[in-house]
């Protein structure tokens, strides 16, 4: 991947001095203009004074005389140098960068966050007639000079790499979610693009599918080291061309980097023909989503006994951010009407306690009346953790909520039968399909009548490998529900890996007890 060489100094300096000199003749123009406008002014009033009350008031000079009166129109001094000054730079700046081969490595949003910071006006006064503050100036990019144009060319050719990466992972997040098959990031040889073409059959190449489509194919160019603009021979525009007299119908189209079926109802299949850049793209995003998944493109069809008995690097360790264990709550039923005992929950990777010390806690935040209401049902939970590193577990053990902390690794403790759980809460290790380990692990701790529910990669739901077909099988049976977390729900934690949530009843029958929907009491 590589750019154009930055513009020497000679040209920067070049350019500078142009735009230096077009101010210069815009103040001398205004000038000018005021000159002009005076001289009219004195004008109309020696006119005044030849013919007072002003001729040509008659039905057929009424234009004549409205144009001939403003054929000059003093603007506002500041306010006309300063709308100079900034669309002098905004050209400048976007100039520069599309001549020094920058714009090529931008997708879409890239782009529009450069041109809103380029149409960012500073000058402008509040409604109070308060100056903006540095803050506001700050969003946009600044003046030309020779010294800023080289400062901010490096800046961005220093980031050039991560922003080309960045739209690598917006362009494929963005499509259909069954890209994340294979651990949530891995392209496969083909991706399904819904409603390429609208419901008459008819393709855009302004539409947002079509700008997907581009940004798709703008990152397999730029791999290739061909950054140029693709215009004409682009896929859009290729498909515009071929579909025209294709409306409501199937179509075929391709270039060297896909193939393209569009079928009658609009959705359309794009095969990747090109390999070696696929493989480029899945390590790009593979680097972005962390290393917990650098393994996650293995070809390995293991079934769901093969469990990998050694800890994941770093133990898999990324804590679970409030939002996502918040979400995860939403689903635990941790309302028990049928009897009053104590539920039992385990947390098998409690970590810093996220999941545990909320389902310990889960009726403290309870109001009086709340309490009063439902004083026949318990809510102090006897909750119990297992964490494989020592001076995480001697922390859970000194906040003193838990029913019990053990230090272990989960799946080297076996279950007692007489000590089996209600629930289990659990966000387990992701890499190499550990998650699924862990479930099937933890769902030996569980009651008949027992839910689970568990934070997991988002690929569980759609990698192809033997162990995932089989663990997909198994839940489908069982009446699980599955849900997709925000896109960077852990990116607080050090991994931007696609999650979702996994909820399931052992019995493979949700239970109904009616917890309170307090909104409602």
């Amino acid at each position: 991947m590589t750019m154009n060489a930055i513009v020497t100094r000679q040209t920067v300096e070049q350019i500078c001095a142009f735009r230096d000199q077009a101010i210069k003749q815009f103040s001398n123009a205004f000038e000018k203009i005021e000159e002009a406008s005076d001289a009219i002014r004195q004008a109309h009033k020696l006119w005044e004074g030849a013919a007072p009350g002003k001729p040509g008031y008659y039905s057929n000079l009424n234009q004549e005389v409205e144009s001939f009166s403003n054929a000059v129109s003093l603007p506002d001094r500041d306010i006309y140098l300063r709308t100079a000054k900034r669309l002098i730079d905004v050209t400048v700046w976007t100039h520069v960068i599309q001549h020094t081969g920058i714009e090529n490595l931008m997708d879409k949003e890239a782009k529009d966050q450069l041109r809103s910071q380029m149409r960012y006006v500073p000058e402008r006064r509040g409604r109070d007639g308060e100056i903006i503050n540095q803050d506001e100036i700050d969003r946009m990019l600044p003046e030309v000079t020779p010294e800023n144009v080289y400062a901010t060319l490096e800046r961005f050719q220093a980031d050039a790499e991560m922003i080309f990466r960045r739209g690598i992972v917006n362009v494929f997040s963005k499509l259909d979610r069954r890209f994340r098959s294979h651990d949530g990031f891995k392209v496969g040889s083909r991706m399904i693009l819904d409603y390429l073409c609208n419901s008459d059959g008819y393709f855009s190449t302004t539409s947002d599918r079509a700008d997907r489509l581009s940004d798709v194919e703008r990152a397999f160019r730029v791999l290739e080291g061909n950054a140029d603009h693709a215009g004409f021979y682009g896929i859009a525009n290729k498909i515009y061309r071929e579909r025209r007299n294709f409306e409501r119908a199937r179509s075929e189209h391709e270039n060297a980097y896909f193939k393209v079926r569009i079928f009658m109802n609009g959705n359309a299949h794009l095969w990747f023909t090109r390999k070696d850049l696929v493989e480029r793209i899945n390590k790009i995003l593979a680097e972005h989503y962390g290393e917990t998944l650098g393994d996650g493109m293995t070809k390995e069809a293991d079934p769901l006994k093969d469990v990998k008995t050694t800890p994941a690097k770093r133990y898999g360790f990324f804590p679970t951010p409030d939002a996502a264990a918040e979400e995860v709550f939403r689903k635990l039923n941790t309302w028990q009407s049928a009897t009053n005992d104590r539920l039992r929950i385990l947390e098998p990777s409690a970590g810093t306690g996220q999941l545990a010390r909320r389902a310990a806690t889960v009726g403290n935040d309870l109001a009086e009346w709340q309490r009063e209401k439902f004083k026949d049902h318990r809510f102090d939970h006897a909750v119990d953790c297992i964490e494989i590193q020592p001076h995480l577990a001697h922390q859970l053990e000194a906040e003193g909520i838990y029913n019990r902390v053990t230090c272990a690794d989960f799946l080297t403790v076996k279950p007692d039968p007489s000590r089996l759980y209600d629930r289990v809460v659990m966000n387990p290790p992701f890499d190499r399909e550990r998650d699924i380990d862990h479930v099937m692990h933890a769902f030996e701790f569980l009651k008949p009548e027992g839910q689970l529910v568990a934070i997991m990669s988002a690929g569980t739901e759609f990698r192809e490998t033997k162990k995932s077909i089989a663990f997909r099988d198994l839940m489908e049976k069982l009446g699980a529900e599955w849900s997709d977390l925000p896109a960077g729900s852990f990116a607080e934690s050090g991994t931007y890996c696609n999650t979702g949530i996994l909820v399931v009843w052992k019995s493979g029958k949700p239970r109904r007890y009616g917890r309170p929907t307090w909104e409602k009491l």
